[in-house]
Parts: structure tokens; C-alpha cells; sequence
């Protein structure tokens, strides 16, 4: 990415939804890179990433990720809610 990284810009959402007393869940924050070691996994989630996937990943795998985020966020067990 030209201006920042994914972790750079997962960091900066996470701020700017503190700044604005967010309501409700955060944004869901995915990180897909070519990167798959223990510590890039670790550094995206403690920079706010939400989900993980290494390239190349499957549509599928990552449509049972974001559905099984949604049924999170439905049942008040993700941050906000």
C-alpha cells in the first residue's frame, strides 16, 4: 500500500472508531497477504485485524469467516454490540 501498511491502517481504524465513540460493533477488519508466519498473524491481530488469511485463500473459506463473524456480531459477542 503507497501511504501505509495493513497494520498501519488496521491500527488507524481502531483509532478513528475510539475517536468517534463508534456505536455498535467495530468494523470488520480482514488482512490477506502473502506473509503467513506466526509473528505477521500475531502483529495483524494485535493491530486490530479481525480476520487472517494467507494468499492464495478460497472465496469459500473466507465466506465462512465473514458469516461466522456476522453471527458474532448478532449475538452481542463481538466488542460494541
Amino acid at each position: 500500500m503507497p501511504v501505509m501498511d495493513g497494520m498501519e491502517a488496521a491500527r488507524e481504524i481502531r483509532k478513528l472508531e475510539r475517536a468517534a465513540g463508534r456505536q455498535g460493533p467495530p468494523a470488520l477488519v480482514i488482512a490477506l497477504t502473502g506473509l503467513g508466519s506466526t509473528t505477521n498473524r500475531k502483529d495483524a491481530f494485535d493491530s486490530g485485524v479481525d480476520i487472517f488469511l494467507t494468499k492464495p485463500a478460497r472465496l469459500k473459506d473466507l465466506r465462512k469467516m465473514i458469516d461466522d463473524w456476522e453471527s458474532k456480531v448478532a449475538k452481542g459477542d463481538v466488542g460494541g454490540a
